[in-house]
């Protein structure tokens, strides 16, 4: 029989109805109370009428075994543990939690209701990102000592306005920090690390939230983790200059490897007295496949280069073998880790963090009680600052981003 799934948010969430579909699943309902997103919503998918439900609440007393949410950046970890103690399974998008105690709570709630966590972290399984995942398990590089990942993704006025059409909307309060999953997922997935410390330093450029209602000033946020074989990782995620892209490198005991920033292939380096038999260049560019070709085929039309397909379709597996995908919520919680210490680090004179494990009681219990937020309440409170330099927006600024958001 198969298994039923119901999304949360008609912007982002519908780009999961194909792909659900395609891994065997059915979409049995649909959470949304933005009336123009239903609208829009049901322009493409006329099939969702009848399953929209407007309360959260309401739509989780669906028949249903799992919830994909595709809700705000910073709403996930709330919802996600109403919908297991709810028991329904829960593939996340975004960061997983926002403060440590919402990280807690997370694994709590998947310890004792026992329902399957997944994040909803697609990078990782882009076509190029499988292709080095599968070349460093193959052994030949030796020990990653050195990883690099970058989300590189500049927005100018009206872009930025137009993704965030409101003075309190997530993305006008995003550290650069926050948004770093799709820059360490890959290289943490490439090669089963950890991160056991963060560090970090921001660079403050204003002139990139000129125009904008952003409460950050900050161009990017350099994290620098630790792992838990004693590699270095250097992460970047949505950071705020050019060339616009994302790059990922891992430098080994043996050799590294890249994606070729000039045509695209894999490019293997091996040490001189390293070369694997049959090897004849120490550096050479390799085309790579999918690890399944048939599924890649119809991958390429899911979007974010058939990532969005492929971690929906090893979700809906996960729950068909009754075990937690690989991005479980210890995983999750260790990578929102890095991102709430990473700026904690940036704001206390760039002093490292340790990771907890979520995994340990004594771990848990350190941080229970830790709700620090970066993110205004209703009233539009926050706990700390989201620019490294205090920063605001100026009257000029928020009339320039009000005439974009009014039309």
């Amino acid at each position: 029989m198969a298994l039923k799934f119901g999304i949360v948010g008609a912007g982002r969430g519908s780009c999961f109805i194909a792909s659900l579909r395609a891994s065997g699943a059915e979409v049995v309902a649909y959470c949304e109370s933005n009336e123009e997103k239903i609208k829009g919503l049901l322009q493409y998918h006329p099939d969702m009428e009848g399953l929209i439900y407007r309360d959260y609440d309401e739509f989780l007393k669906a028949d249903m075994d799992g919830v994909v949410l595709a809700n705000y950046f910073c709403e996930h970890a709330s919802f996600a543990i109403k919908a297991m103690k709810a028991g329904k399974h829960v593939l996340s998008e975004t960061i997983s939690n926002i403060t440590m105690a919402e990280g807690v709570e997370l694994v709590r709630t998947v310890e004792q209701t026992g329902k399957i966590y997944g994040l909803l972290e697609n990078y990782p399984y882009m076509k190029p990102n499988l292709a080095m995942e599968k070349l460093y398990k193959e052994g030949s590089l030796g020990k990653i000592v050195y990883g690099e990942g970058e989300y590189v993704h500049p927005m100018n006025q009206d872009e930025q306005n137009s993704l965030a059409p409101d003075k309190y909307h997530w993305r006008n309060w995003t550290p650069r920090t926050f948004y770093t999953t799709h820059a360490l997922a890959p290289i943490m997935q490439m090669t089963d690390c950890m991160p056991t410390r963060v560090t970090a330093m921001a660079s403050f450029a204003p002139e990139v939230a000129e125009g904008t209602a952003l409460n950050t000033g900050d161009a990017a946020a350099i994290l620098m983790i630790q792992t838990d074989n004693d590699a270095v990782f250097r992460v970047n995620g949505w950071s705020q200059f050019y060339p616009h892209g994302n790059h990922y490198r891992l430098c080994c005991t043996k050799g590294g490897c890249e994606i070729s920033p000039t045509n695209g292939k894999l490019r293997i380096s091996y040490a001189p007295w390293a070369k694997p038999e049959g090897i004849e260049e120490c550096e050479a560019d390799y085309d790579y496949e999918w690890p399944d070709p048939e599924l890649g085929k119809y991958s390429e039309s899911a979007g974010h280069g058939g990532s969005d397909f492929w971690v929906v379709y090893y979700f809906v597996k996960a729950i068909e073998k009754g075990e937690a995908p690989y991005w479980n919520v210890y995983r999750a919680t260790a990578m929102a880790s890095c991102a709430i210490l990473g700026w904690r680090s940036i704001l206390n004179g760039n002093i490292p963090y340790d990771i907890p494990d979520f995994s340990k009681e004594e771990d848990k219990r350190l941080w229970e009680n830790d709700r620090i937020s970066p993110f205004p309440d209703k009233d539009g409170n926050v706990d700390v600052r989201c620019s490294s330099i205090p920063y605001g927006p100026t009257a000029e600024d928020m009339a320039n981003a009000e005439k974009k958001w009014n039309g």
